[in-house]
């Protein structure tokens, strides 16, 4: 069975090591790595953990190009955060570049917005972009290494209740129809004569608000077909199936490399509380 992240762009693990790991461990890593990302409140601990998360991708045989296709969004987002920093959240520190662009004066006092670059709002920025790759990078590791079967029979492997373990592969699920509903509404739009490449930003951004009307309605409509679906199963969530088709062995190698990234995740802690 294809992973998730094969289904959505093609790309899938090409390390057969790792992905023989057990499925606890497969979803432990990315887990670990995420909560990292909440301990990280200076730029080189969370360059650090982007070096990191790219070496473990590496390591799963997942390519780096995979994130080609959220540059895009990787750096509209990242400029928005920049601009954030400048033009409203005026850190103290030490100041490169100060610019007044609105001045009143009013007898309770003077307002003024401002331009103010300095070090502590340039280190903020930078630790939010880090941590946004960071993101992506830990969201790509446990895409491309995880299938839905594996969600299902390796959760159900560590005790959860089987309606807990499907409701969990749905959500996995979600993610690519919403991307196969989404390119559907995008090919029906252009094929109605919309031009999304030649469409000037602005544009773009209100044909896209709204799709948004009939992708609410598909997945609102998905939503009640699955759960028909699970009724007519008799699967809830508190749901305990008897049979176990699929066995996995949690080995020395799993314990090991879930410590492994345990100890890094509690060394993003030590270095947030020394910080």
């Amino acid at each position: 069975m294809p992973t998730i992240l094969r289904e959505l762009t093609g790309i899938e693990a090409a390390s057969t090591r790792y992905m023989g790991l057990h499925v606890a461990t497969k979803i432990l890593i990315p887990l670990f790595l995420s909560i990292s990302i909440l301990f990280t409140k200076d730029p080189l601990a969370a360059i650090s953990l982007i070096v990191i998360s790219a070496l473990t991708c590496k390591l799963a045989g997942i390519p780096l190009s995979a994130m080609k296709k959220y540059v895009v969004v990787i750096g509209s987002m990242t400029s928005f955060i920049a601009l954030s920093f400048v033009l409203f959240a005026h850190l103290p520190g030490r100041v490169f570049y100060e610019a007044t662009l609105l001045r009143i004066e009013a007898e309770k006092g003077v307002f003024e917005w401002k331009i103010l670059v300095t070090d502590t709002a340039l280190s903020y920025a930078a630790t939010f972009i880090a941590r946004i790759f960071a993101m992506v990078l830990t969201a790509i590791l446990l895409l491309g290494t995880v299938t839905d079967r594996d969600f299902v029979w390796g959760l159900r492997s560590v005790g959860l209740p089987f309606g807990a373990c499907v409701a969990a592969s749905l959500f996995f699920r979600g993610i690519q129809l919403f991307v196969s509903d989404f390119m559907t509404i995008r090919e029906a739009m252009s094929a109605r004569g919309v031009d999304f490449e030649r469409t000037s930003l602005a544009r773009r951004f209100l044909l896209y608000a709204n799709a948004l009307i009939p992708l609410l309605s598909l997945m609102i409509t998905r939503s009640y077909e699955m759960s028909l679906a699970l009724e007519a199963r008799g699967i809830a969530p508190s749901t305990r199936a008897k049979a176990v088709y699929h066995r996995f062995a949690f080995r020395r190698r799993d314990l090991g490399i879930t410590l492994t990234y345990l100890a890094v995740m509690m060394a993003f802690i030590l270095w947030w509380l020394l910080w």
